[in-house]
């Protein structure tokens, strides 16, 4: 998918496959990139994506698929670095106002995409204003940070989860915002295509390394020569 098809299906509301990479190899997302992912999440907040990684590997890419980034924080230092990258856009994590949001929208400047994550109880409180600055692309939910932020970690059954996540869905689709969220596994993230989550980031690249690893130990295990 070439970056102009990638804004256009995100702005229309396309389903929009991910993956999250946050070893800092060039190699690895590279490997993981030619598996017909539609788009890659590159992590500079968990991982270790700084502004040197990211120029590497969007290069070893050739822009297929596009990159989103995510910025360690809102300083606008880091922020200027990673624009200057060239990625497709970035993720910006804890944006909990409006006033945030609009800061690093003027920042960007139009360059690439602007996605922020909502993920406190301070974004889910403030969200109507969010989504209404101009220059938003995107509204990512952090469901680990928010559920740790409600006091709840990692309870996404809890009907606090669900109160906030709805607050979420409800105030972007009222303006068409697209909405995109991170899962570890398919089933996970497929209880969220029914809320209009499209631009989806499922699996990291270790868990998917392990998984291969492990398999194929497992295999080899079973084989008709494991008892030799």
């Amino acid at each position: 998918m070439s970056p102009s098809d990638f804004q256009a299906s995100l702005r229309r509301g396309s389903r929009l496959l991910g993956t999250l990479i946050q070893i800092p190899r060039a190699e690895v997302a590279l490997r993981i990139g030619r598996q017909g992912f539609d788009w890659l999440f590159l992590d500079g907040e968990h991982g270790g994506f700084g502004p040197a990684e990211v120029v590497e590997t969007l290069r070893a890419l050739e822009g297929a698929p596009p990159c989103l980034v995510r910025v360690p924080s809102q300083e606008p230092r880091v922020i200027e670095a990673m624009v200057a990258c060239g990625a497709e856009g970035l993720i910006v994590p804890h944006v909990d106002t409006a006033a945030q949001a609009a800061a690093i929208v003027h920042q960007v400047a139009r360059r690439c995409l602007v996605v922020i994550q909502a993920e406190s109880s301070a974004a889910v409180a403030n969200i109507t204003a969010i989504v209404q600055v101009p220059g938003v692309d995107a509204v990512f939910m952090g469901p680990y940070d928010l559920t740790a932020s409600l006091g709840i970690p990692e309870q996404f059954d809890h009907p606090d989860f669900h109160a906030a996540l709805d607050a979420i869905v409800k105030a972007c689709q009222a303006v068409d915002m697209p909405l995109g969220v991170f899962r570890m596994t398919a089933p996970e993230v497929f209880a969220h295509e029914p809320q209009g989550f499209t631009l989806l980031a499922v699996g990291l690249d270790g868990n998917l390394l392990e998984t291969g690893a492990r398999s194929l130990l497992s295999e080899l295990q079973k084989g008709p020569y494991s008892g030799q």
